[in-house]
C-alpha cells in the first residue's frame, strides 16, 4: 500500500524497515522498480546499495522482469528499448530509464523520479563505523539526493543498525512516511 503510494505521488519520503531475509528487497527493489515502470514508462529510477554489485544485481533482475512475457502481458506497450542490455543501466522503450549505482559512487548526470536506497550499509560493523556513517550521510547529501527530479519519490529500504544512521538523520526532518516491519513485535 505505502509503495502504491509512492507511485502515485501520495507520498514522497517513504522509510521501509525490515531485518535482514524478511523479502524487503524482493518487493521493493525488485517489484517495485518494475510495477512502477510499467506505470510510468517515461520516469527515472536510481537504485542504489551499499556496493554497485548488489545494485546492478536488483538491476538485472527488475530488467529481467520487464522484459518478461508476464510483464508484456499486464503491460502490453512497453518493452526494453532494443540496445538496453546492461544489468546497471538500461531504458524501456517509451524513454524511461532504470540506473544501479553502489552508495558512494557517482550517478552524475542521471536523474530520479524514483530514488531507491536499499541497505545503504551492508552490516552492523559498517554501521558502528562513524565514517561509515559520515560518507553515506555525505554521498547521499551531495550526489544522490541531487539526482531527484522535481516531485520525485525517496525510498530508503533498510535494516536499522545504529541510531545516527542514514535513516536516523533522515528521520530527523520529519517529512518520512515510516513503515517499521520488526522481527519482533512488541
Amino acid at each position: 500500500h505505502k509503495l502504491q503510494q509512492v507511485e502515485s505521488g501520495e507520498v514522497a519520503r517513504l522509510a521501509i524497515f525490515v531485518p535482514p531475509r524478511h523479502g524487503k528487497s524482493e518487493l521493493a527493489s525488485r517489484r517495485f522498480p518494475a510495477w512502477y515502470l510499467g506505470r510510468h514508462p517515461d520516469r527515472q529510477i536510481i537504485t542504489a546499495s551499499y556496493n554497485a554489485d548488489l545494485a546492478s544485481d536488483f538491476g538485472r533482475d527488475v530488467r529481467n522482469i520487464v522484459g518478461s512475457a508476464d510483464f508484456g502481458h499486464v503491460f502490453d506497450t512497453i518493452t526494453l528499448a532494443q540496445d538496453s542490455h546492461a544489468a546497471n543501466r538500461w531504458h524501456t522503450n517509451k524513454g524511461g530509464a532504470y540506473v544501479a549505482a553502489g552508495v558512494g559512487t557517482a550517478i552524475t548526470g542521471r536523474g530520479a523520479h524514483v530514488l531507491l536506497i536499499d541497505d545503504p550499509v551492508k552490516d552492523r560493523a559498517d554501521a558502528d563505523s562513524e565514517l561509515v556513517r559520515k560518507a553515506t550521510w555525505d554521498w547521499y547529501r551531495s550526489t544522490a539526493y541531487t539526482r531527484l527530479m522535481p516531485g520525485g519519490a525517496v525510498v530508503l529500504i533498510q535494516t536499522r543498525w545504529h541510531e545516527d544512521d542514514l535513516a536516523g538523520r533522515l528521520l530527523d526532518s520529519g517529512e518520512w512516511e515510516v513503515l517499521s516491519l520488526p522481527a519482533l513485535a512488541e
